[in-house]
């Protein structure tokens, strides 16, 4: 086995089921892509008539990736927000009016989430 495939094996291996789950789906969408491109492509010597049902494949598949995309980010922004309290770590450290000003700024940016 060469060094960059115990790489790419160890970034999936060490992240969690979400993230394992996203990159799985994303690889099978792909491979689905080119499956219906070599069939299409082949449909002639196959002996394929009508590949109109393989139109509709790729609309699906793109839309529950994109779904899923979007529930990575949700559950990322969601876990930040509760790591990262807006205004509260950084107060400390700084200048009482600073802070205020950029707690200020935070909480108007959240605001618009």
């Amino acid at each position: 086995m060469r060094r960059e495939e115990r790489k790419t094996g160890k970034l999936v291996k060490n992240r969690g089921f979400t993230d394992k789950l996203y990159f799985y789906n994303f690889c099978t969408v792909h491979i689905l892509m080119a499956a219906i491109l070599t069939i299409t492509a082949l449909g002639g010597l196959l002996g394929l008539a009508d590949l109109s049902p393989l139109g509709s494949i790729p609309q699906w598949a793109y839309t529950e990736l994109g779904i899923h995309t979007g529930f990575v980010i949700w559950k990322a922004k969601a876990e930040n927000a509760r790591k990262y309290p807006a205004g509260r770590d950084g107060a400390a450290k700084m200048g009482a009016e600073k802070a205020d000003d950029e707690t200020k700024v935070v909480e108007d940016v959240m605001e618009d989430f």
